[in-house]
């Protein structure tokens, strides 16, 4: 897991939020096909009503009524709707215009959008995690899985505290070689043993901090997750989840001083298939040490404030892997998808653990505060970043921002437990079936919303997760359903902490006539604008153009906001 150098404390508020919508020009428009809207019928909305419109059934169109004397006010988000991973990922170039519903000619072109720009590359390690996960999807339909799956474990014993064993430990972040390390139990509790490398600094972990982490993790985060995702394997029969703390972790990011991130701790499949070449047959995570001599990135209150999120958001992994593979008979779960549970995982922890616990009394702040700084930056700018990211992605933090803010608002949609949303969570992995779950991405996200909307589709959950995006922003909005806000976060209280200023995200702004915007749609993102009429202002017709349509799957997401 990976984490930045540095964040601000937060005091994180947990209501509603409420912020005035902010505007910026449009994008350069491209060459395209001229706007024909004959016969496609308007999209006649009340205030706060919503709907998913399919452009490939509308010729490209989407037609707003003429306003009333009073105004009207619309967020549209032209958005990809597909669910599934592949492993390039899913894009297309789009064009979207703005018209008068009479088809008038567009008058001029305007400024690029400044949420056009260069996508960035992900930093090492990201690419690191990402690269796990991969590898695990992998593992998972190798032929391995399948012997592995039923497997008889050995009849091992817990370890107890001053009990040795060996582990194999990726030497390098492509983790095509292992160094091996030998270790000591320091703890040993009901359900984890940590183990210390047996070579680490001098200077680090004292008995109090490794029993205060084995608490933790013992008495608390284990049942946080456990009760949101299910249980883990148990593939060595020992009942124990094994941690290692190693400097060969610290050993993966060898320049974190200068570049400010650092491997945390990480999960690998490889280790739930027993007998395989470098597996160490059972339930093992791995987490990094204080280093005196790296006191940017390693000191060794750094590591005690990042370890315990580490650990829950790890653990989700493992739990995923157990349900989808060794219990589903299925592929591991998808990246984008895996990673939002892990870090809603976090989320969990920071909601559910006592604050003496934690960092400064405050658990929220520990656990949480980054999923909060990834989020933001995601929504900055959502239409160069993916839901959906593909498997080959280096999994950068602001796809992790997506990943988190669309698994926490469909947790938000529970009608039993709004607030933890672990009865969604627990379909999500197919925690209560004896076999586990065999769909993943979108197909295990739609089986999951069943529970509050039977019928719903990837298509509608995705442009209802946009729509929300804007909503959090739109002052004194309120809509019927209740699924176009965030239940369980005041985003723009919260963000203000982060980074003081407005709600970050800033849509494009047109009345109509002239609007011309191009970039690209990719997996499950989109772009979004406002539709501002003013009294008694003509209707409004938009037109989208999408590359490779049938991949992209382009849809409109439209609100009428006033």
């Amino acid at each position: 897991m990976t984490r930045r150098s540095a964040r601000p404390p937060l005091l994180l508020s947990l209501s509603l939020s409420a912020l005035a919508l902010a505007a910026c020009g449009g994008g350069s428009d491209p060459v395209t096909p001229t706007v024909d809207c004959d016969g496609v019928t308007v999209t006649t909305l009340a205030v706060g009503g919503h709907a998913i419109v399919d452009p490939t059934a509308s010729n490209g169109c989407l037609r707003l009524p003429a306003a009333d004397p009073a105004g009207a006010e619309y967020l549209v988000v032209a958005y990809s709707a597909n669910g599934q991973e592949t492993t390039n990922g899913v894009k297309g170039s789009f064009s979207l215009r703005g018209v008068t519903d009479d088809f008038a000619a567009l008058r001029g072109t305007t400024e690029p959008s400044p949420r056009l720009a260069a996508f960035q590359p992900p930093a090492e390690p990201e690419s690191f995690h990402q690269m796990l996960r991969a590898r695990d999807r992998a593992l998972s339909r190798s032929p391995a899985a399948q012997l592995g799956r039923y497997r008889a474990p050995r009849a091992l014993v817990p370890p107890t505290v001053g009990s040795t064993r060996d582990f194999e430990v990726c030497k390098t972040t492509s983790c095509t070689s292992f160094v091996t390390v030998a270790a000591t139990a320091q703890y040993v509790g009901g359900r984890v043993a940590l183990y210390l490398d047996d070579s680490v600094p001098s200077g680090g972990l004292s008995g109090a901090d490794i029993t205060g982490f084995g608490d933790l993790f013992d008495q608390q985060l284990y049942g946080f997750d456990t009760t949101a995702f299910g249980r883990e394997s148990d593939v060595d029969g020992n009942g124990i989840v094994a941690v290692l703390l190693t400097d060969q972790v610290n050993a993966l990011s060898p320049n974190c001083e200068t570049t400010g991130q650092i491997i945390v701790g990480y999960f690998f499949g490889l280790d739930l298939l027993p007998g395989q070449a470098h597996s160490n047959d059972g339930e093992v995570f791995y987490g990094l040490v204080p280093d005196p001599s790296k006191p940017i990135c390693a000191a060794k209150a750094r590591v005690l404030d990042l370890l315990p999120p580490t650990l829950i958001h790890e653990f989700q992994h493992m739990i995923s892997f157990n349900r989808h593979v060794l219990l589903g008979g299925g592929a591991a779960e998808e990246t984008w998808l895996n990673e939002g549970l892990s870090h809603y995982a976090e989320e969990l922890g920071g909601r559910q653990a006592n604050n003496a616990s934690c960092t400064a009394n405050n658990c929220l702040d520990q656990f949480a505060a980054g999923n909060l700084l990834n989020a933001y930056d995601y929504l900055t700018a959502p239409e160069v970043t993916y839901l959906v990211e593909p498997g080959t992605s280096g999994g950068t933090l602001r796809e992790r921002g997506a990943n988190w803010l669309f698994v926490r608002w469909l947790a938000d949609q529970s009608p039993t437990d709004t607030l933890l949303g672990t009865d969604i969570t627990r379909r999500l992995l197919g925690a209560d079936q004896a076999g586990g779950l065999s769909a993943t991405g979108g197909a295990a996200v739609v089986a999951a919303a069943q529970l509050f909307q039977p019928g719903i589709t990837f298509t509608t959950l995705a442009g209802q997760f946009h729509l929300a995006n804007g909503g959090e922003a739109a002052t004194g909005f309120t809509e019927p359903s209740g699924r176009l806000r965030f239940k369980s976060w005041n985003l723009a209280v919260a963000f203000d902490q982060v980074f003081p200023g407005p709600y970050p995200l800033f849509p494009d702004s047109t009345d109509g006539p002239g609007y011309a915007s191009a970039g690209t749609l990719r997996g499950g993102s989109g772009t979004y604008v406002r539709v501002v009429q003013p009294g008694d202002a003509d209707a409004v017709a938009l037109s989208l153009s999408v590359e490779n349509a049938v991949a992209v799957q382009p849809h409109y997401a439209v609100l009428r906001i006033r």
